[in-house]
């Protein structure tokens, strides 16, 4: 491990893209700056959801392509392929948001116990995205949140059904060693999520962690819950995964709380969530022997401060205890710098039918286009990259 790391090398960032993707990619994200032009791609998406517009062509070549790793697993493998020759890893999440049938939810969960398995056998050391709402309805989740667990009792079959699906992958990812990442959601939904992950963590999470949590940093109770899992790993003798996030769903939560006339779960400004998310790293990083932390962040000073807590913190094996990661599309100068300096770095892989990644691709669009500067930035790594490469 180096002491000081440039995550402004350019050349490193976009080394495994051509002249063309490269170009491809500013016009992308130079689209994205105009407010006007980015409601017209949501309600053209909104449009294939809603009415099945024949408008394919155009989300999938454009946000779909900048955002997603393709349609197929085969595509998705490809990348990873090239992915992995810059020592970067990958997270692989299959993308089906929005269904409503047992059929939808028992075929999402088989399929991705079979990218698991497809992972360990072709592709060690990279890592699955799971997102629990694509294995049960959320109207349902919502209306369990917050009940005692377990909750059997309550209801028996369908929890046990959901519960079954989550033991499922998680049991298959101890199998074939291959780390699973619990999306975060909305806060109507996190109880029961903690709840389930806390159980399957301290189930498979006894030697090194398989199983991931995800904490959403604007949450207010996010730090004490953190304390409560140190706590909770130290006395029952496993290794707590935690994945550090800020948060993607901020005015939602908002606009929720002021409607049910109640005090919001986010924190007021963005500078304590930073905060929060820095205090958080500092937390897990430093309770190394009990705890493993992915820091999915692209913000350079947060990925600056993990860096220093692993150095503070003198840790040892620091690839397997701490990892990076970043959306795939988004902060390569952070990724690849990050590889190329010796830490795990990561890519989060969506992939999917067009259709099934239109709710994604439409909070990535909303959400670069919301974080402070975050188009900017992309657009001046990307013109500065193509400038070197044409001098």
């Amino acid at each position: 491990m180096k002491n000081s790391i440039n995550l402004g090398d350019l050349k490193k960032a976009f080394a495994y893209k051509s002249n063309i993707e490269l170009r491809y990619s500013y016009y992308i994200f130079k689209v994205l700056q105009y407010p006007r032009i980015l409601k017209l791609l949501s309600a053209s998406a909104n449009g294939i959801l809603k009415h099945k517009l024949p408008l394919k062509f155009m989300i999938k070549n454009t946000v779909f392509k900048i955002f997603c790793a393709g349609e197929t697993i085969e595509e998705a493998f490809s990348l990873i392929k090239l992915l992995d020759k810059y020592h970067v890893r990958s997270v692989l999440d299959y993308v089906s948001e929005g269904e409503k049938t047992d059929v939808v939810f028992e075929r999402n969960t088989n399929i991705i116990a079979e990218n698991i398995v497809k992972l360990g056998k072709e592709a060690p050391g990279n890592y699955v995205s799971v997102k629990l709402s694509g294995l049960e309805d959320t109207i349902y989740l919502e209306s369990i949140n917050g009940k005692q667990f377990p909750i059997e009792v309550i209801a028996p079959f369908r929890f046990q059904k959901f519960y079954n699906r989550i033991d499922l992958l998680c049991k298959t990812a101890r199998e074939n060693n291959v780390v699973v990442y619990f999306d975060a959601e909305d806060r109507c939904m996190q109880d029961i999520f903690d709840a389930i992950i806390e159980s399957m963590m301290e189930k498979y999470n006894k030697e090194d962690a398989i199983v991931f949590n995800t904490l959403q940093m604007y949450l207010k109770d996010r730090l004490d819950y953190i304390d409560f899992l140190i706590q909770e790993a130290t006395e029952k003798k496993y290794i707590s995964g935690i994945k550090l996030v800020r948060g993607a769903y901020v005015e939602k939560e908002r606009r929720l709380a002021y409607l049910e006339n109640r005090n919001s779960p986010v924190y007021d400004t963005k500078p304590q969530t930073d905060n929060a998310f820095n205090a958080a790293a500092d937390k897990c990083i430093k309770s190394n022997t009990v705890v493993s932390t992915c820091i999915a962040t692209h913000n350079d000073e947060s990925t600056l401060h993990a860096i220093n807590c692993i150095e503070k913190y003198a840790v040892e094996n620091h690839q397997r205890k701490v990892r990076f990661s970043q959306l795939f599309g988004m902060s390569d100068n952070l990724t690849f710098n990050l590889a190329a300096n010796g830490f795990n770095a990561s890519k989060y892989l969506p992939y999917g039918e067009v259709q099934k990644a239109i709710p994604y691709l439409i909070r990535r669009s909303e959400e670069n286009s919301s974080m402070d500067g975050q188009v900017s930035r992309e657009l001046l790594q990307l013109e500065g990259e193509l400038q070197r490469r044409s001098s």
